[in-house]
């Protein structure tokens, strides 16, 4: 497996700084910049071209070391040692060194943020320093993945001297957000702007811009217009399908979409009723409209889909299809309600998110609702919340919640073990046995046909036992002008938007 290897080093390479200032836009909204409380993608966007681990995806979706040139492993996979890149500065020229990954790694733990973020260091037990350049992590269980988890903001190493050991930095401390990637954020404002120059420190190739500006909207509709007038040079996450149609028979845009792996679910609070009921949650599932969903709001430009885990990722299945059917069951639907005991129509609450995942998440939420009430079985109500609201209740107060998912590293043990763990992020309340020793035997299978094995076994019982029920996968779509190049280039199953890679004639 790429995970278990000592990959070489020498992943970032390129040409000199040039181009003028990209200013993308979004209708994303950053939650956290400081890392160690960092779990949606709008804040990860921001930290990409911040911060780096000692692991990556500098081009394109394969694997590699970043911060590290390689680690090793012992034969039981649960001691990693890892070697550091020399004369690599921080962007107030401060040197990395391994205390400073020793400080990342223990601040994440120490924090427990509440976004979950440190739920993805489950296994770490103790990060330990042997000189300047090497770090040995020592882990609880076998982890055959760690490699990958070296490349999650988890493992994104902070400046030691201006991050707080127990607390998180605000998003407006930008002269503190101090990272080794290709750029410095310099200013920050909620809502409305983030800007970034260049690293001068950086030990990598320099980015194909000047600078980058990330400008927010609450509206895709406003974003679009300021791209057609060129207030903007690009715009990433999200259009709705309608805007995206029109958009492609402009001359002067172009849309770049490639596969991707991001995901939309619905979760359930396993230990709040009416849903600590796995007879409802099953009603539910034989009745979810993903054909209709995909047709009617997103134009077909979304895929069902049928496992958390995403097709084109090895390993995936279709669990949820073999059991619950390719399209909605209303027959099976009542004789699930019937074994729930319950009066029907039920009332039942969905959250969901108005701008987070795109103004077409009102149209998904409608007819999910539709459907459940045609079927007579539920009397469905929708409630909705901003999104910083709406990620500190997770867990707290929502019984069946939206969610959308994008990859920490493009492997199916994102999909399962980031869900299916004891006290995962979203605070759902699932735990199953059968299924921790699952996601041990899986860390710590040698191979990686054995590894897929016990993936695909996740998938199935997670399908039987209904924590969530995936229902679309989506493209990695961004629309830039037609005078910005190398859009396309980053567009891959890792979800990552290098910026530095982008440039403007």
């Amino acid at each position: 497996m790429a995970a278990t290897a000592a990959l070489a080093a020498g992943a970032y390479g390129g040409s000199k700084a040039g181009g003028g200032i990209i200013i993308d836009g979004t209708t994303g909204t950053v939650v956290n910049i400081d890392p160690a409380n960092q779990y949606d993608y709008d804040s990860f966007t921001v930290d990409l071209p911040i911060f780096e681990g000692l692991y990556g995806f500098p081009k394109g979706a394969k694997l590699a070391p970043v911060l590290a040139t390689g680690c090793s492993h012992s034969k039981d996979l649960k001691t990693w040692t890892c070697n550091l890149r020399h004369n690599v500065k921080f962007s107030n020229g401060d040197p990395m060194t391994s205390a400073d990954v020793k400080y990342s790694f223990d601040r994440v733990q120490k924090i427990k943020g509440d976004q979950g973020i440190w739920t993805l260091l489950t296994y770490l037990k103790s990060t330990v320093t042997k000189g300047p350049y090497t770090v040995v992590f020592h882990l609880t269980a076998p982890d055959s993945v760690w490699p990958y988890i070296l490349s999650t903001n988890a493992g994104y190493v902070v400046d030691r001297q201006t991050f707080p050991a127990t607390k998180i930095l605000a998003n407006t401390d930008t002269k503190d957000m101090v990272g080794t990637g290709p750029y410095q954020i310099t200013k920050f404002t909620p809502g409305q702007q983030a800007v970034f120059t260049p690293n001068s420190h950086y030990w990598g190739a320099k980015p194909k811009n000047s600078g980058l500006i990330i400008d927010y909207y609450s509206k895709s509709s406003t974003m679009k217009l300021d791209l057609e007038k060129g207030s903007i040079d690009m715009a990433f996450q999200t259009f709705t399908p309608t805007e995206i149609s029109a958009m492609k028979k402009e001359k002067s845009l172009s849309v770049h979409s490639a596969p991707g792996v991001s995901i939309r679910y619905l979760v359930f609070n396993v230990k709040r009723p009416p849903f600590n009921n796995l007879n409802v949650r099953k009603a539910i599932a034989y009745l979810f409209p993903r054909q209709v969903i995909a047709n009617r709001v997103f134009h077909n430009t979304v895929t069902p889909l049928y496992s958390m885990v995403p097709q084109g990722l090895p390993g995936a299945n279709k669990a949820y299809k073999s059991l619950y059917g390719g399209s909605p069951g209303v027959a099976k639907a009542k004789a699930a309600m019937k074994a729930a005991g319950v009066k029907t129509p039920l009332p039942i609450t969905l959250w969901w998110t108005p701008t987070h995942y795109g103004d077409a998440s009102a149209d998904e939420y409608v007819e999910i609702q539709r459907a459940l009430n045609a079927s007579k079985l539920f009397k469905v109500t929708l409630k909705s919340a901003e999104w910083a609201q709406y990620s500190s209740a997770l867990g707290k107060t929502y019984g069946a919640f939206q969610l959308g998912w994008f990859p920490d590293y493009p492997d199916a043990d994102d999909y399962t073990v980031s869900f299916y763990q004891p006290k995962s992020f979203y605070n759902n309340g699932y735990a199953d046995k059968h299924m921790n020793k699952l996601i041990a035997k899986e860390r710590a299978a040698p191979t990686t046909s054995l590894r897929i094995k016990y993936l695909q076994q996740m998938q199935t019982l997670a399908a039987k036992t209904l924590p969530t029920i995936p229902y679309w996968q989506g493209n990695m779509i961004a629309v830039g002008r037609s005078n910005v190049g190398g859009i396309q280039g980053t567009l891959d199953a890792t979800y990552y938007m290098r910026f530095w890679q982008i440039s403007k004639s």
